[in-house]
């Protein structure tokens, strides 16, 4: 858990360096992200 938010928060950072190629790309990661934990809460 803490480790996907970590990767979800260096993603923000990259796309704020980045904002046109970061922005789309955090949302489809954070999106992706998500539904993985989603999935996975859903499975226990």
């Amino acid at each position: 858990w803490v480790i996907s938010l970590n990767l979800v928060l260096a993603g923000l950072r990259l796309g704020l360096k980045n904002r046109q190629v970061g922005e789309k790309w955090v949302f489809d990661d954070c999106s992706y992200l998500c539904k993985g934990l989603y999935i996975k809460d859903w499975q226990k």
